[in-house]
């Protein structure tokens, strides 16, 4: 596990060096179109890790790496889980990226000061570290939900294949979540739910702590399944 999660990092190493100062630059200026650090934290923290995600599967199809790797001593269960490690790596460091440069937005709006001016919005008065914080959070547990589902169709069709599949997961997912969510036990459910969230913060940060909670052990699930998928696919 660890050899290949070194094998991808040496591999994507240049390219995640151009997409952390990509990213950086990217977040500021949305931050300020966007008028919120909110925004932009939980941007760079999103765009990151799925950038990656499929720019680490597409390298593996390119010259026949993914068969010339399996000739050096992993194991496919092995290649399997140090992508998902190394994956997840990459999606906490985003997120701890998109954490910073939402404190650098607020720092120098508060530094600036302008009340009533451009940056206004910027201040950490509109951006509270705690509301920061949740941002990372909820994009963390959004993108380790979507990994878990790319990732096996990854390891069973391959990258071109799977993001056939792909969408059209996510979009039945959406479609079959609006539909639960669009009936009268839901809706008074969510009533109840945004009641409780809002009436303290502490039910708020236990919330967004269970999803990433949850996401984290269906991510881990997936591994098992990619695992099994990968040493069944035939190249």
């Amino acid at each position: 596990m660890k050899t290949m999660m070194v094998s991808d990092f040496c591999a994507m190493k240049s390219a995640l060096v151009q997409m952390a100062g990509i990213l950086a630059a990217a977040g500021i200026v949305m931050a300020w179109a966007m008028d919120t650090a909110v925004g932009a934290a939980a941007a760079v923290g999103a765009m990151a890790p799925f950038m990656y995600l499929f720019s680490v599967g597409a390298l593996d199809e390119q010259n026949g790496w993914e068969r010339f790797r399996l000739t050096l001593p992993l194991t496919r269960r092995q290649v399997v889980f140090g992508r998902y490690g190394s994956t997840a790596v990459v999606a906490v460091a985003a997120a701890v990226g998109g954490l910073l440069v939402g404190l650098l937005v607020t720092a120098v709006a508060d530094a600036v000061g302008n009340e009533g001016g451009l940056l206004a919005g910027l201040s950490s008065a509109q951006n509270p570290p705690e509301a920061l914080v949740c941002s990372v959070v909820l994009t963390l547990t959004v993108f380790l939900v979507g990994a878990a589902v790319a990732l096996p169709l990854m390891a069973r069709f391959g990258m071109t294949k799977a993001t056939r599949f792909v969408p059209l997961v996510v979009v039945l997912a959406m479609v079959l979540g609006i539909a639960a969510l669009d009936t009268p036990l839901s809706s008074g459910v969510l009533a109840e739910w945004g009641a409780w969230v809002t009436g303290d913060v502490w039910h708020g940060a236990l919330l967004v702590g269970g999803a990433l909670l949850v996401a984290a052990v269906l991510y881990g699930a997936s591994a098992f399944i990619a695992a099994r998928l990968y040493e069944q696919r035939e190249f």
